[in-house]
């Protein structure tokens, strides 16, 4: 009996062993996996965040000219956009304390709306089999499956890139977008991951009559 319960306790921990092996061997996949399912994640959040329409950011662009109509300045009305940026920024917190707390309620029967009340009840983001994560899809049906949660929103932050350059001849090109920033831990089994995640949102982008001052070539 005793030959028999060190013959169990053996295979029982190599099991454990090989297990652990192979739990190792799956982490730098399970975090590349989580990786693009977070970007993913957040990118339909972006999408679906706030906006105004294009009307009302119109006139983004401040241009003085002198009396023979070559630009002597270019700018940007800075007002508009930090508003701009500041209500995205506040949608998208909203959206992830929604998540959080546990409150966000779909207001329609769209995939965005249904997709983000999934997760906010079980704060599942995806979930992957072992058999995936291997490259074994013959074997994806009989496979355990493996839940990467959302935890909590770290922060999110924006900035606005602006860009100028000639184009073609006689032209130029006024680029403008902002740059959300966000940074989340994400659950996986037996560990947690830092992600920060920047997608870039274009504003702007218009072409006008004229040569760049040499002031934006330095």
């Amino acid at each position: 009996m005793k030959k028999w319960l060190i013959i169990v306790g053996c295979i029982f921990s190599l099991i454990i062993v090989l297990c652990l092996s192979l739990y190792i061997h799956l982490i730098p996949l399970i975090k590349d996996y989580g990786k693009m399912e977070i970007e993913r994640f957040n990118q339909l959040i972006i999408s679906h965040c706030y906006f105004t329409d294009d009307s009302q950011y119109d006139d983004l662009v401040v241009i003085e000219r002198d009396e023979n109509q070559n630009i002597q300045l270019i700018d940007f009305d800075m007002v508009k956009v930090n508003q701009l940026s500041s209500q995205i920024v506040r949608d998208i917190e909203n959206t992830y304390s929604l998540l959080e707390e546990g409150r966000f309620k779909a207001s329609d029967d769209t995939y965005y709306q249904r997709r983000m009340q999934e997760v906010s009840q079980n704060g599942i983001i995806s979930r992957i089999s072992i058999a995936s994560l291997l490259h074994v899809p013959l074997f994806q049906w009989m496979s355990p499956y493996l839940s990467i949660k959302y935890k909590h929103l770290s922060s999110v932050g924006s900035s606005v890139v602006k860009k100028i350059e000639n184009y073609g001849v006689n032209h130029v090109m006024v680029e403008l977008a902002i740059e959300i920033t966000m940074n989340l831990t994400m659950v996986y089994p037996f560990f947690e991951q830092y992600h920060s995640h920047t997608i870039k949102i274009p504003i702007l982008l218009e072409i006008f009559q004229g040569q760049i001052p040499l002031v934006y070539h330095q």
